[in-house]
């Protein structure tokens, strides 16, 4: 029922309904209190209240204390386990990558399944408190796609046997996380806390008070005890309701790479397009998705090194560490068209355009890349750059894979639309 409620109302909905229905019901109690019995502060009831009052307000306080202690430990224990869930995925994703590229591909594909699978779907489970069907789907296939790879050589196996203790830790971790989603405070300990609100409030009654001031203290009380255990409500569902743990860092560090399109820039009122020069673009880059890219110029007869970009220069190219990804294009109109490619194959499915345009926003200049595979026009948003460094400041893996001019393959020009 509570997860129904927290699912089903917004936030504000709650309190609204809750604080504020508690304090019109406490108020109109009070009234028809008044009516129905107006010598009542004549009456024994204010000496019996008031011996009842301190005992029973400490007890009730730690009572609430405690269960409000609870909750946060749970709210924290359940932002701790999404973030270790991810940090795990995170290395997983980092020793796929020390694999030969015709081996990492499925196993990124396979993660990348079960990242988003659990990012979406069963974020929506969980607010009901139980696992993904198609989680559980996903990681059956991550455990596939494992099983089928065979390590080379010694430095694979290590690689591969680290990548299966992370695979592993994964699986133990999400159920840690399930487990918190589906738990739930002691359903006596609720009703408890209810219990003790509804009394606290009725032996605080000071019949003795004026009306105004009467009005006045039995609602800004009711207003406090009740908020107090909407929020013992609210943090007992950590994955329920607005007030939960989010999915971001399922989305963050290199498991950006499998939201690249959700996490890319798109136009917002005020943004505007710059014209973009090739000594503009000449810098080290890092994109959220992609990892680190460094575009450079080169010259256009052999042995086609990189230099310098001069006044005037338009063809570039460009290395970045995923999958030995490579860039190769010009600036044309103030936008750099190019050709991305990547192993294993460099071609077909692992190739395809990329447009680069410098973009005003209000955040600052912006780098927005957007990108296709195969020849079709690069509309795919996503590969967005955000200067780290000049070129001197170039990674040495880079700047000798930037050296090789063999690494990069031009557009098909001859088959280009």
């Amino acid at each position: 029922m509570a997860r129904w409620v927290l699912n089903s109302f917004s936030t504000a909905e709650l309190v609204v309904f809750g604080v504020g229905g508690a304090v019109l019901l406490t108020i109109g109690c009070v009234l028809l209190a008044r009516r129905r019995f107006p010598r009542l502060a004549d009456s024994e009831f204010e000496p019996v209240a008031d011996s009842l009052r301190v005992v029973y307000e400490l007890l009730f306080a730690l009572i609430l204390a405690f269960v409000l202690a609870s909750v946060l430990d749970e709210m924290g224990d359940a932002e701790s386990a999404v973030a270790s869930e991810a940090t795990t995925i995170s290395e997983l994703v980092r020793a796929n990558d020390a694999l030969p590229a015709v081996v990492a591909g499925p196993l990124d594909t396979a993660v990348g399944r079960y990242v988003q699978a659990v990012a979406n779907d069963e974020w929506a489970t969980m607010k009901d408190g139980v696992e993904s069907a198609q989680a559980n789907s996903e990681l059956d296939g991550m455990y596939a796609a494992y099983d089928q790879v065979r390590p080379n050589g010694a430095a694979q196996t290590a690689v591969y046997s680290q990548a299966l203790d992370d695979l592993h830790e994964v699986s133990t971790k999400r159920r840690e996380r399930l487990n918190i989603a589906s738990s739930d405070q002691p359903t006596m300990l609720r009703v408890l806390v209810f219990v003790g609100l509804v009394l606290l409030i009725a032996l605080e009654y000071r019949p003795h008070l004026g009306a105004i001031a009467g009005l006045v203290f039995m609602g800004t009380l009711a207003a406090v005890v009740t908020s107090a255990f909407l929020l013992t409500v609210l943090l007992d569902y950590p994955f329920a309701g607005q007030v939960s743990v989010s999915n971001a860092a399922f989305k963050q560090d290199n498991l950006a790479r499998f939201w690249s399109t959700e996490l890319g820039y798109r136009p917002k009122p005020g943004d505007g397009r710059q014209a973009l020069t090739a000594q503009e673009l000449e810098r080290v880059y890092n994109s959220t998705a992609y990892g680190t890219l460094v575009l450079r110029c080169y010259d256009a007869d052999p042995p086609h090194a990189v230099r310098k970009c001069r006044p005037g220069d338009t063809r570039m190219r460009g290395v970045y560490r995923y999958y030995e990804g490579t860039v190769t294009g010009e600036v044309v109109r103030g936008a750099f068209h190019g050709w991305w490619t990547q192993a294993p194959g460099h071609r077909g499915e692992n190739a395809g355009r990329v447009v680069l345009r410098l973009v005003k926003t209000a955040d600052g200049p912006l780098i927005a890349g957007s990108y296709s595979t195969g020849l079709a026009p690069a509309r795919t948003p996503g590969w967005d750059l955000q200067e780290i460094g000049r070129v001197a400041d170039t990674p040495p893996d880079l700047a000798q894979r930037l050296d090789d001019p063999r690494t990069f393959i031009e557009i098909p020009r001859a088959r280009a639309a």
